[in-house]
């Protein structure tokens, strides 16, 4: 299965919290029960935003609400906006951030040795493991 990247909820105390993985090429963020990411706030439309996999591997958001907008990066947004990796997208007052995915070949970075990274690695996997096997449901109260 691909892994196209991965929404990371932003707890209010500023935390990551759930990750959702991005296997499709299609993520939609609302209240109905259809929604890959569902949070059930009065405010938050049915379809809010939705995220998708261009044929360039490029992630795009697109908001889908005209009563309570999407934000990116704290900013309102009219026409579909390609997503960099740690963007924040906020839906009234929740949080989350794309991250793309780990690159097969990684970047030197002198602040961890290669141990470090792998024990990273595994911890995401594990995460991600519980993620897949449990509900996409988020539940924003």
């Amino acid at each position: 299965m691909p892994r196209y990247g991965k929404i990371v909820v932003i707890k209010r105390n500023g935390t990551d919290g759930i990750v959702f993985p991005l296997t499709s090429t299609s993520c939609l963020f609302g209240r109905k029960t259809e929604c890959d990411i569902r949070m059930r706030l009065p405010w938050v439309s049915n379809e809010h935003c939705k995220i998708e996999i261009n044929e360039n591997k490029e992630a795009i958001l697109t908001n889908l609400s005209t009563v309570n907008p999407t934000q990116l990066n704290g900013a309102f947004f009219e026409q579909p906006v390609p997503l960099k990796h740690g963007d924040v997208l906020t839906i009234i007052d929740r949080s989350f951030r794309f991250e793309y995915p780990l690159q097969s070949t990684p970047k030197k970075r002198r602040s961890r040795s290669p141990k470090d990274e792998t024990l990273q690695q595994v911890a995401e996997v594990e995460l991600l493991h519980k993620q897949t096997s449990g509900s996409k449901s988020l539940d924003a109260s």
